[in-house]
């Protein structure tokens, strides 16, 4: 299948400097080595009362708590480049009613994580509820997430997947693979991400949150009563706490303690546009699919277009983190005609970018510094569109010295603190799946 535009060079991508969801939202086209606009600096405040770093989804959800919980302080948000420049700009726009893989491994035995799977669940619907009525601009649609298994072993895990959520109440319905395995579909929600973005940026303006591009911070740290924020080009402000919501360009920050996370390097492509029938699959644009396979692809139709994803690397490509490398191009394609084979759709553009992933895939949120008034909240991963919304509340609540409206909040709080990677756990789960497929294939072996 030939590709519908020449192959990058190993430095560029095409539409190079924004992902699909940025360039038809009209961000500015830039390397990511530059900052999104020319000109004079914007004014920074000498002092505020909170700076939030970062303007992508964790840092406005962040800004946006503050200000619910202190209508009259004046908050700052800072951003390096453009709003949505990061990950929050480039990924699919899933609003996952799932939570971290692990607690759907440790839950049946974990009456905290079983509790986080359906809190999870139900924020999720609250989260898509509010944006419905706060930010239609977003994009926010209902779909149905489809789990698909590939063969035989993530069928059966599947089938695991499936009992843990039933004993967490979850409505959840038993499907068909277009291979013939199990599927499982639940009902959420998705968004155009780089739009969710903007209408946030927009909410938090009206709310008089001051949002700052083309700003990046140099370093964090604590005076004597304050925390001192520096920016690259010399300049200072100062505020009574700050959250940094960075994510994978933490590491660029000086800070008093790194967020443990790292760095992964994820791919996308967008097909050209064309009737959804084309491919072959009834209903198919109101779903959101995560193929369970050795690649892990997801993908949606947008517009008529496939948004598709399921590659990851550990080390850059190029002088910036949109560039695609070619064999991750061809690997796409290769894939995407694997999911839709005869439907002769082919990328029309791709784009790569950078998320954070920790130990356990939760987030990291917690307190930093002597005083405890630089509050880390990052390490977001696969969920992160839902999970950056539903945590600002309890970001917020830590930059305010852990003063949580919401027990709830406390609870998932405390509880994705307390979640170490569960060997036990897994491996029971893993012990249970290998169980199941022995029992399934017996009487194949007994013929």
């Amino acid at each position: 299948m030939p590709w519908p535009f020449t192959k990058p060079s190993p430095a560029t991508t095409p539409l190079g400097g924004r992902s699909f969801w940025q360039r038809r939202g009209g961000a500015t086209r830039v390397s990511d080595e530059t900052t999104a606009a020319a000109g004079a600096p914007e004014k920074l405040p000498v002092r505020a009362d909170f700076v939030v770093i970062g303007g992508g989804l964790a840092g406005l959800s962040t800004a946006l708590a503050l200000a619910d919980a202190e209508p009259t302080a004046a908050i700052v948000v800072l951003e390096a480049r453009f709003l949505g420049f990061g990950a929050s700009g480039r990924n699919a726009g899933l609003l996952s009613p799932l939570p971290a893989p692990l607690w759907l491994a440790s839950a049946s035995g974990n009456a905290d994580h079983l509790w986080g799977l359906a809190h999870v669940n139900t924020r999720v619907h609250d989260i898509a509820r509010w944006l419905q009525a706060e930010a239609p601009d977003s994009g926010i649609a209902p779909k149905t997430l489809r789990l698909e298994a590939q063969g035989h072993i993530t069928a059966t895990g599947l089938a695991r997947v499936a009992q843990v959520i039933a004993k967490a109440g979850l409505v959840h319905r038993a499907a068909t693979s277009p291979g013939g395995h199990l599927a499982v579909d639940l009902d959420t929600h998705a968004v155009d991400p780089y739009r969710t973005v903007k209408a946030l940026a927009a909410l938090a303006r009206r709310r008089g949150i001051a949002i700052l591009e083309n700003t990046p911070v140099q370093g964090v740290d604590e005076t004597a009563d304050a925390v001192r924020v520096a920016v690259a080009d010399g300049r200072e402000i100062f505020a009574r706490a700050a959250v940094v919501c960075t994510n994978a360009y933490s590491g660029s920050l000086t800070l008093p303690q790194k967020p443990a996370a790292k760095v992964v390097y994820n791919f996308m492509v967008a097909t050209e546009a064309g009737p959804p029938a084309r491919l072959g699959r009834p209903g198919i644009e109101n779903r959101f699919v995560v193929e369970l396979n050795t690649s892990y692809v997801f993908y949606r139709v947008q517009d008529g277009r496939v948004i598709y994803g399921g590659i990851e690397r550990f080390k850059p490509h190029g002088d910036s983190d949109f560039a695609v490398p070619p064999d991750v191009l061809t690997g796409l394609e290769q894939l995407l005609a694997r999911s839709f084979p005869g439907a002769g759709v082919a990328p029309e553009e791709a784009w790569g970018g950078r998320y954070h992933q920790t130990a356990n895939d939760l987030p990291i949120l917690q307190r930093t510094g002597t005083r405890g008034a630089i509050v880390l909240n990052a390490g977001y991963g696969g969920t992160g569109v839902a999970m950056t919304l539903m945590c600002g509340r309890i970001a917020a609540a830590l930059a305010r010295g852990e003063k949580f409206a919401d027990p709830d909040d406390k609870r998932l709080h405390e509880t994705i603190a307390a979640t170490r990677v569960p060997i036990v756990g897994g491996a029971r789960f893993v012990a249970g799946v290998a169980t199941d497929l022995m029992l399934l294939r017996r009487p194949a072996l007994g013929s």
